[in-house]
Parts: C-alpha cells; sequence; structure tokens
C-alpha cells in the first residue's frame, strides 16, 4: 500500500540570522514556499519525521520556533490581500509540478541517506 502523502504547513521564527538563512534554503529545496517563513510541504509521516529530525539539528531549540501542521487532503484557500502567485496559476490538487516533486525527491533521499550515516 502507497504511504498517504498530506499537504503540510511549515513555519518557522528562528532568533539568528545565519541560521535563519540556512533554514530557508533548506525548505525551499524541499516545499513550496508561500511567505518568507511559511512553507507548503507534500509528504508522507516518514518524510515528516525526517524532516523534524534535520531541522532539529539546525536549530537552536531555547531562541528558534519551527512548526509542522497537517492539512486536510483538499484544504479550502484563502487568500486576503496580495496574491501568492501570478494571475492564472492555479494550485487544483496538493501535487507539486513534476520539477520539483523530482527535486524534492532527490533531496529527500540524500538527507535520508546522510541521516542513517549520521546515526550509525
Amino acid at each position: 500500500m502507497a504511504k498517504q502523502r498530506l499537504p503540510h504547513i511549515v513555519t518557522y521564527d528562528i532568533a539568528e540570522p545565519k541560521r535563519l538563512q540556512r533554514i530557508h534554503r533548506f525548505l525551499k529545496k524541499v516545499a513550496l514556499p508561500l511567505q518568507y517563513s511559511v512553507f507548503l510541504l507534500e509528504a508522507d509521516a516518514q518524510r515528516i519525521a525526517q524532516l523534524e529530525q534535520q531541522l532539529a539539528t539546525m536549530i537552536h531549540p531555547r531562541e528558534d520556533d519551527i512548526r509542522i501542521y497537517p492539512l486536510p487532503n483538499q484544504p479550502d484557500w484563502c487568500a486576503i490581500g496580495r496574491p501568492l502567485w501570478d494571475e492564472g496559476m492555479l494550485l487544483t490538487g496538493m501535487r507539486l509540478p513534476v520539477a520539483a516533486q523530482l527535486k524534492a525527491e532527490t533531496f529527500w533521499d540524500e538527507h535520508t541517506r546522510a541521516l542513517t550515516r549520521s546515526n550509525s
């Protein structure tokens, strides 16, 4: 049976500018930026656990805060104010574009191997 991939919102508040940039660059590789510190990610439970583990190594827990919120499969979107995307761009499903999925899959595979090696 295929693992169920659900959308998640990832947000952060990072106190130190270098850590902030590192977290932002990291998340841009695996998720869709909605705002500067808010990302949309589609992942199964195993990938979320890997993400949590990786992010935990990148922050200072007494100074920084990262939140991961699961969303329903088909969330109702509401945007007030400046649009997130250019006119005509629609999110008709939660799947990221194929190129972004492949990039994210490759990224996850590399980091999973790195985490496995570092925990051995």
